[in-house]
């Protein structure tokens, strides 16, 4: 299926965020700000997406390329990740049974879509969506009851369903609500629960006169007493301003869907679209009077001040209209989605068909290319509007045809090129011409021109249903020659012809898609309609739209047609598609009487589809069976298409998927998970990809996993796999198209590589492994030995882990009951039980401990392996393994009838770890890799944590050539620790590091920069050491800047004392507050670290005031950090527009342990260097002062400053006896340039004593 990003239509609106980091040697500029502001969420380097499911995402850029790092909501939780051009999809395992079937949307999961919109969870606490029930639930007197975790914020009974707005906080509980919880075993007939039928994502949609109005014949319809008088037009749209001269007293009834906006305008769209349609001219002597000044609006405001609004209330807003009286409704926005069943799209056909409503609707401005129309102007009952400039020349912007399921659209245009029209009142959008109007150009322009032209045809015929109104003004419309139907319908607006002309025919005659192969002949009638009292004859010619078809294309049953009084007469026009080559055809039929004074035109369109054959692509499983699992699926890119559709299926019971693809180049992969027969863990994953395949003839493509080799890795020291990712691109000439896929599969799943056979040299593959000490072994040590191979018990933290040697003596506790220790002291034992239905392993772990269990091991009760989750945010009381059913039930048996000892050998905290990336030309038949030490380099890495046995994340991303993008999990791990890091040289690499529990919806986290490291090089890292404080990074090039007259400070409210950090994100239970002062007056406060100010031309001091705070249970150094900067900035008028503003940020140097701390009674040296932010040289500190309290800043010592150089200084002091403090050594710190520019910090238990 088509995957497209949703898009602004209007192109004359504008943004004005602030946005960090760019283009220049400052990064890039910030926009000009009324008053201090935090800096929006969209300009922060990182933004994090809570999914649908309760899964976390967090998106940044590396290397120019989407990156995202995934914290699943549950710990067995897998995904799938996949690019299409720019956009990153993150799909949950889980859902993929319901995005196959078409019952969820899949921009739900399209992470770099969510964030463009503004879901991302900075700037939305809720995912908004729209959701549809069931026919017969739908039907009843009350809706379902709303999914748990979820509020309903309006009705929409136009699409059978309502808005919803699931909390993010509580995401994972209303999936739970809404999944079928057999879905995993069921495939493609698993069905929505919770009276739920289907899943929207609610989209943001985007809004999109004195020459145009007579160019369209307006005039003369007034002059024949037509001016839209009695007829009511609603305007859904930014609002309007009502106090506009234009529009006093033409607006009959408002109303806002817009969350804590009023109907007022503050974007200037609706005011413009409102007075094109009934704007009196007042303020210009009539001279930019609308369409159909007599018709009373009914202004409905569902886009915001800032231009977008959500998908539900724009059909909150079609409700409304339509329902209130509305005999014409204006949508003058839109968005990119194609899909017909878009539910924008099924409320304009079903209201339409309801309440007679006519709806006009903007085709876009994505054009000139084809195929770009969007929702809502793709619904089939909506008149779909195009522009034309004031010579009827279709504009260049203006969204073309077909759509993708071959219908045509926009059936019609009007003028749509520097339209002038009412202003609202405090905008500029457009240009303005002067305080009451201004010039906009756009489809959005030319729709309130139709909407004009229909309520004045409504006057006329008040009887007439929509479909008539839409048939007479299409058919009534002016033809531009040699323009494709595509791009214009059948013409221009020409309202004049439409109020006086009696006869009309069809506007359109679509013969939709024609296979490649058809050779027989398609017929189809134009019916045309006489309102007159004489009979009309008309002469009837076809031609070619946009160039001339062959003889014999298309085909008219007579060259004349005579239409009776108060009658009707049809004409047959036949298509023979086989005259022509692939590719969307039109022409105009033009029906004119031998006066000239009546002309009907339809615009006659088809597609000849492209050459297609049919291709079968057929998965086989290891064992030579169709996967059992309903979690296979299958890729299928066209090599030849710049942006193809990336589609996927599930495959059914017969392993195979049958499609019809044109003629060309593909490629294909499949990847199947194998689970455990309970679907509790992944057992395998097979993959596979073949690239180059070209479609010439019917084909079968198979993905024989016999033929899959095992893929494995050999490092230098033992390890084991704790992740495994694949990833493949698609390559054309040694760039990539711009796809890629990842997937992967954690802990104990083996991964298996089925051989590609074609194009090597079009796939790169990717495998990369993230390996520690194997951390578990286990031997039976009693006679009767034989192999056993327990695993942990997997979840957030999952089981206690063994460390060392232990030989333990085995006691059979049955299903773990209490009553089954009854007797057996099982105290300092290994407790083997077997699972049950009746216990939850939970309970079996707990009873084991409480019975004096040493470890326990739980085995199957089926024959094949079993895998457990623990969702405990602890680890389990005791080690707990599992065991698969026949060993275990051997096991059993041997306990029973003898004494049996087991040997473990655990690793608790792994001393090393391997980062380690291959790639290849395509999938190789040897997937067997080794690792060699020349090929590493080492990373001696500390994290540090104030508190023992904190839990945080880390994660590593190491670059591929070709990647596309990049995805990752946090690895958890226990705070603090020390290891060594093996890590593939030569490859782009980056790091994330989360002091804080990584489960967390929003923890906080670090990441560095880019580096590259040398085959043999080692290097030291260090993580959350302190001083942990506020200060923009170092290698941040847009962290302190102004613009003229707009500066914007961007300090990370908490960075750790190393600095090769790019940027820091903060934890949701962070504080940040920051006021800006100018010359001593406070410009405001934001509440952020990060700001953005206004500044003056001329010379000024300004003052930047920050405190952070974190309040987190193992967060017990910097607590608190405040930070004063001052600096002197000026802007003449002349030179570089951006420059640097002298911000001063501390670096400290402590030699600290692990735990943040240095010993009582110890002469400290504090190492203190100055900078300021990257790309402003010439920093001079003229004087350093340091203050230091063991009270948390109660009382204060001054300590002695050395300088050292111009950039740094050492203050010595000496902690006191641990007595005599409250634990903690709490630093202030005070410095000045040479120019004047100051620093003070004060960092509230900057390291702890020992």
């Amino acid at each position: 299926m088509p995957i497209k990003r949703p898009t602004l239509l209007g192109i004359t609106l504008a943004a004005t965020l602030v946005v960090a980091g760019g283009t220049s040697a400052y990064g890039q500029p910030p926009a000009p700000v009324a008053g201090v502001t935090g800096v929006p969420a969209s300009a922060a380097p990182a933004k994090q997406v809570t999914l649908v499911t309760g899964d976390v995402v967090t998106a940044t850029n590396v290397d120019g390329k989407p990156a995202v790092t995934v914290n699943p909501h549950s710990p067995d939780s897998l995904f799938r990740s996949y690019s299409v051009g720019s956009d990153v999809y993150v799909v949950p395992l889980a859902v993929q049974p319901f995005l196959a079937s078409g019952q969820v949307d899949q921009r739900l999961f399209n992470v770099t879509g969510l964030i463009a919109q503004g879901y991302d969870d900075a700037n939305s606490a809720t995912i908004p969506l729209i959701v549809r029930y069931p026919k017969q639930a739908a039907a009843k007197a009350a809706a379902p009851a709303t999914p748990a975790g979820s509020r309903v914020t309006r009705n929409l009974p136009s699409v059978r369903g309502a808005a919803v707005a699931a909390d993010k906080k509580q995401a994972a509980t209303f999936w739970e609500a809404v999944d079928d919880d057999t879905a995993k075993g069921r495939g493609p007939k698993a069905k929505l629960s919770g009276g739920i039928e289907r899943i929207w994502l609610d989209g943001k949609v985007h809004a999109l006169l004195d020459a145009s109005v007579p160019q369209i014949g307006a005039p003369d319809a007034w002059a024949a007493g037509y001016d839209g008088t009695g007829v009511k037009v609603a305007v859904l749209d930014t609002g309007v301003d009502p106090n506009h001269p234009d529009l006093v007293g033409q607006i009959a009834d408002t109303r806002s869907f817009v969350p804590g906006e009023t109907v007022q305008d503050g974007h200037g769209h609706g005011t413009h679209v409102a007075a094109t349609i009934a704007g009196t001219g007042a303020a210009s002597g009539g001279k930019y009077r609308g369409v159909a000044p007599g018709a009373k609006l009914l202004v409905g405001k569902v886009l915001s001040d800032e231009g977008s609004g959500g998908e539900s209330e724009i059909i909150a807003g079609m409700d409304w209209a339509a329902h209130s009286g509305a005999k014409v409704v204006s949508m003058s926005l839109g968005g990119t989605v194609q899909d017909a069943s878009d539910p924008m799209a099924e409320a304009v056909n079903e209201l339409t068909a309801e309440t007679g409503a006519l709806f006009t609707i903007a085709a876009g401005n994505s054009g000139p290319e084809a195929t770009t129309v969007g929702s809502p102007g793709i619904a089939a009952a909506a008149l779909t509007v195009g522009a034309v400039d004031d010579t009827d020349a279709v504009t260049y912007f203006s969204s073309r045809g077909p759509l993708t399921d071959g219908r045509l659209k926009p059936e019609i245009t009007a003028p749509g090129w520097q339209i002038v029209a009412a202003r609202a009142a405090g905008t500029s959008m457009g240009t303005p011409v002067d305080d009451h109007y201004t010039s906009a150009s756009g489809t959005s322009m030319a729709t309130p021109h139709v909407a004009g032209a229909a309520a004045i045809l409504a006057q006329r015929h008040p009887d007439w249903t929509p479909e008539r109104l839409k048939n007479h003004l299409v058919s009534t419309a002016k033809t531009t020659p040699d323009t494709s139907v595509y791009a214009q319908g059948a013409g221009r607006t020409d309202v004049s012809r439409a109020v006086r002309q009696p006869v009309s025919g069809p506007g359109v005659v679509d013969f939709g898609n024609q296979e490649w192969d058809s050779t027989g002949q398609v017929v189809k009638p134009i019916t045309y309609v006489n309102d007159g009292d004489q009979a009309v004859t008309l002469a009837l010619t076809v031609k070619g739209a946009g160039g001339d078809l062959p003889a014999g294309t298309l085909a008219l049953g007579a060259g004349t047609v005579t239409v009776p009084a108060h009658g009707t007469a049809a004409v047959n026009v036949t298509l023979d598609p086989s005259t022509v080559a692939s590719g969307a055809y039109g022409a105009h039929v033009a029906a004119a009487s031998a006066d000239g004074g009546t002309v009907v035109a339809t615009a006659v369109a088809f597609v000849k589809d492209v050459e297609r054959f049919n291709l079968s692509v057929k998965l086989m499983d290891i064992d030579g069976k169709a996967p059992a699992s309903t979690y296979s699926v299958v890729w299928v890119f066209d090599l030849d298409t710049p942006r193809p559709a990336d589609m996927y299926f599930i495959l059914g019971a017969e392993g195979t998927v049958d499609l019809r693809l044109p003629r060309g180049q593909y490629a294909f992969a499949s990847g199947t998970y194998r689970f455990t027969p309970d679907y509790n863990q992944v057992r395998d994953y097979v993959y596979g990809a073949e690239s180059g395949v070209h479609r010439d003839s019917d084909r079968t493509i198979t993905f024989d996993g016999r033929k899959a080799d095992l893929v494995t890795v050999e490092t230098p020291k033992p390890s084991q796999p704790k992740r495994t990712l694949m990833g493949l691109t698609l390559l054309k000439d040694d760039r990539s198209l711009g796809y890629g896929l990842q997937d992967g599969a954690y802990g104990y799943t083996r991964m298996h590589a089925i051989p590609s056979q074609l194009k090597k040299e079009n796939l790169a593959h990717r495998l990369s492994w993230s390996l520690s000490a194997p951390e578990l072994s286990a031997q039976i040590v009693s006679p009767g030995a034989f192999p056993i191979v327990p695993e942990y018990v997997d979840g957030w933290i999952g089981s206690a882990r063994l460390d060392g040697t232990h030989v333990l003596h085995v006691v059979n506790a049955g299903i773990g009951r209490p009553q089954d220790y009854a007797g057996k002291a099982a105290k300092g034992k290994l407790a083997l039980v077997r699972r049950s239905d009746d216990l939850t392993s939970g309970a079996q772990i707990a009873n084991a401990a409480a019975a004096g269990a040493s470890a326990i091991i739980i085995y199957n009760d089926a024959p094949e392996g079993w895998g457990i989750s623990s969702y405990a945010r602890t680890p389990t009381a005791i080690p707990a393994m599992t065991l698969a059913g026949e060993q275990g039930a051997r096991l059993a048996d041997q306990a029973v009838h003898g004494d049996v000892m087991i040997q473990l050998k655990g690793t608790a905290v792994s001393p090393y770890t391997y980062e380690v990336l291959k790639h290849q030309e395509g999938i190789l038949p040897d997937q067997s890799y080794q690792v060699s030490a020349k090929e590493l380099a080492t990373v001696d890495a500390a994290f540090h944590a104030s508190t023992p046995n904190t839990e945080g994340g880390y994660g590593r991303f190491i670059i591929g050539p070709q990647q596309t993008f990049l995805v990752m999990t946090f690895a958890r791990m226990t705070l603090p620790r020390s290891v060594t890091e093996y890590v593939t040289a030569g490859a782009p690499t980056l790091e994330l590091m989360s002091p804080t529990p990584v489960w967390e919806a929003l923890p906080a986290y670090q990441q560095t920069g880019l580096t590259v490291l040398q085959p043999g090089q080692r290097v030291t890292r260090t993580w959350n050491k302190a001083v942990v404080r506020s200060a923009i990074t170092a290698n941040h090039p847009g962290g302190a800047l102004r613009n003229r007259d707009a500066g914007v400070v961007l300090p990370v409210g908490l960075l750790d004392e190393a600095t090769g950090q790019l940027f820091g994100y903060r934890h949701n239970a962070d504080k940040e507050l920051t006021t800006v002062y100018r010359d001593g007056q406070s410009l405001g406060s934001a509440p952020s670290a990060q700001v953005a100010f206004p500044m003056t031309p001329g010379r000024a001091q300004y003052r930047l005031v920050t405190e952070v705070q974190r309040n987190q249970p193992a967060w017990t150094t910097s607590t608190k950090v405040n930070t004063a900067w001052t600096f002197h900035s000026a802007y003449d008028g002349d030179g570089e527009q951006t420059t640097g503003l002298p911000v001063i940020s501390i670096d400290y140097g402590l030699n600290v342990d692990l735990n943040n701390s240095l010993q009582a009674q110890s002469a400290v040296d504090i190492h203190l260097g100055f900078r300021y932010p990257q790309g402003l040289d010439g920093l001079r500190i003229a004087e350093t002062k340091m203050w230091v309290s063991y009270d948390d800043g109660a009382t204060w010592q001054q300590a002695a400053v050395t300088a050292n150089g111009d950039t740094g200084a050492t203050g010595t002091i000496k902690n006191p006896a641990l007595r005599g403090t409250n634990g903690f050594v709490t630093l202030r710190v005070q410095a000045t340039d040479a120019d004047g520019n100051t620093v003070e910090q004060t960092v509230t238990r900057a390291y702890q004593l020992r």
